[in-house]
C-alpha cells in the first residue's frame, strides 16, 4: 500500500474519531479536529424564533468563537474601553453565565474590524487555554474550569498592522501557539499544556504576518502532523511533539494568510489575500514529500476558511458567494451569490453547510455537487465569529450575545 493510500485511510480514521468526539465537544476553532464538521442532524434547515433555545448577553464584545467541553461553553470578550478582556463560561443547557475572569490588556494597533478578543480559546478536560496579544507582547495562558488562573507565558514581541488573530490548538499534551509575523521573535511554540513551559520553539522567517490557525492531519503510519500556512513559508507539515519539519512546499503565497488549511483525501488547501486579490493552492502529500497539485481557478476566500465535505470543497467568499469544487481536480461545479459580506467560516453536519454573514444572515445549503438552498434565518445581530456544533445544536456568538439554536 503506498503512502498516499495510507494517508487517505488515516485521514478517514481521524475524521471518524473526531466527529464522534465532536457530538459533545467542540474543543477549538472549527471543532476538535479543526475540520468544521459536527453532529447537528436534528437542527432544522428552516429555522424560526422557536429554535432559539437561549440568547444570553455576554459581558463584553469580541469575535472569539465559542468552544465546548461537556456542558460548559467558553468564549472570550473585551470591554468597551479596550483596557481588559475576559474568558467567560456559560452553561450549555440554560445559557446561564457560570463565571467570568477579567484580565488587563494594553492598547494595540489593529484593523477596524478586529477585536482584542478575536482569538478563539481551546479547551480540554483540565483547562481552557488562549493565546492573544497585549500591547506588543504575545501571551498564552490557561484557566481551570472554574476560571482560576493556572499559568501565564510571555512569548515575545508581536507586530502586525491588523492586530492578532490566530487561535491556539491542543495536540495531546502540547499547546500550539503561532506567532508568524514581522519581528525577530516570529516563531511557532509548543508548550506543555499543564505548566506552559516550552517543549519546543521553531523560529520563523520575519515577514508578512500570518493569522492562520494550524490544522491537524494524520500522515503516514497514522502520525499526527501540524499543518501551518504562511506567506513566508508556504505550507509546512510539522511533528507536534517536537516541532520537527516533516515536509514543506514554499513559494506558494505572497499575500496575507488568514484562513486555516483544510484537509481531505491526502490534499491540503490554503489561501491568502489582500483586499480583492486572492491566492489559493492545493498541495498533495505523499509520505514525507509534498507538491503543488493545482491552483484553484475559482475565487478563493480571504477571511472565511473553506470547508471540505466528502469529495468536495466549498469556498464561502468574503463577499457572500459560495463555490463548490471537486477537491482533487479543482473543477468548479457551481458558484452562487448567497449572502452579503462574510467573515464567519462555514461549518457542516456532513450533509448541510451553515454560513452566516456579517449582518447575521444564517443560510443553510446542501453539501452537494448540485446547488440547493435549504433555509435562511436572520439572527438578532451580526457576527464575525464561527459557530460551534455540539449537543445537536448550533452555538452562535454574535457581537454581544451567545445564542443556542436547536430543535
Amino acid at each position: 500500500m503506498n503512502h498516499l493510500s495510507t494517508g487517505r485511510i488515516a485521514a478517514f480514521l481521524l475524521a471518524s474519531v473526531m466527529t464522534c468526539a465532536g457530538q459533545a465537544d467542540w474543543a477549538r476553532f472549527r471543532g476538535s479536529d479543526g475540520g468544521g464538521i459536527g453532529a447537528a442532524a436534528d437542527v432544522p434547515s428552516i429555522l424560526t424564533e422557536k429554535n432559539i433555545r437561549w440568547n444570553t448577553p455576554l459581558p463584553g464584545g469580541g469575535h472569539a468563537s465559542p468552544v465546548l467541553w461537556g456542558k460548559q461553553v467558553f468564549t472570550a470578550c473585551d470591554d468597551v474601553a479596550g483596557k481588559r478582556r475576559c474568558i467567560t463560561c456559560l452553561d450549555a443547557e440554560s445559557g446561564k453565565i457560570l463565571w467570568t475572569t477579567w484580565m488587563p490588556c494594553a492598547e494595540q494597533r489593529m484593523h477596524n474590524d478586529n477585536s482584542l478578543a478575536a482569538a478563539t480559546p481551546a479547551v480540554d478536560a483540565d483547562a481552557v487555554y488562549i493565546g492573544w496579544v497585549s500591547g506588543d507582547r504575545v501571551e498564552a495562558l490557561a484557566l481551570d474550569h472554574d476560571g482560576k488562573p493556572l499559568w501565564h507565558r510571555d512569548l515575545g514581541t508581536f507586530r502586525a498592522n491588523f492586530g492578532p488573530g490566530a487561535s491556539v490548538m491542543l495536540v495531546d499534551d502540547v499547546l500550539v501557539v503561532t506567532n508568524d509575523q514581522d519581528t525577530p521573535d516570529a516563531a511557532i511554540h509548543g508548550l506543555e499544556r499543564k505548566t506552559g513551559e516550552t517543549r519546543w520553539r521553531i523560529a520563523r522567517h520575519s515577514g508578512m504576518p500570518s493569522y492562520a490557525t494550524p490544522a491537524l492531519r494524520l500522515g503516514k503510519d497514522a502520525r499526527k502532523e501540524l499543518v501551518v500556512s504562511s506567506p513566508a513559508h508556504g505550507l509546512t507539515g510539522m511533528d507536534p511533539r517536537s516541532g520537527k519539519q516533516l515536509w514543506a512546499v514554499e513559494g506558494l503565497f505572497t499575500l496575507t494568510a488568514i484562513t486555516s488549511p483544510v484537509l481531505g483525501d491526502g490534499l491540503v488547501m490554503a489561501t491568502a489575500g489582500r483586499g480583492a486579490t486572492r491566492e489559493g493552492a492545493v498541495v498533495a502529500i505523499d509520505g514525507d514529500t509534498a507538491r503543488l497539485l493545482y491552483r484553484p481557478e475559482a475565487k478563493v476566500p480571504y477571511v472565511p476558511t473553506p470547508i471540505v465535505v466528502g469529495n468536495y470543497v466549498y469556498l464561502w467568499d468574503d463577499q457572500g458567494s459560495v463555490a463548490c469544487l471537486e477537491f482533487r481536480t479543482g473543477k468548479e461545479l457551481w458558484n452562487k451569490e448567497v449572502t452579503g459580506p462574510t467573515y464567519t467560516s462555514p461549518v457542516s453536519d456532513g450533509k448541510r453547510i451553515f454560513g452566516i454573514s456579517r449582518r447575521g444572515e444564517l443560510v443553510v445549503l446542501a453539501a452537494s455537487p448540485e446547488f440547493q438552498e435549504l433555509g435562511r434565518f436572520t439572527l438578532p445581530e451580526g457576527t464575525h465569529a464561527t459557530p460551534a456544533i455540539a449537543h445537536d445544536s448550533l452555538f452562535i456568538r454574535t457581537f454581544t450575545h451567545l445564542i443556542r439554536v436547536g430543535p
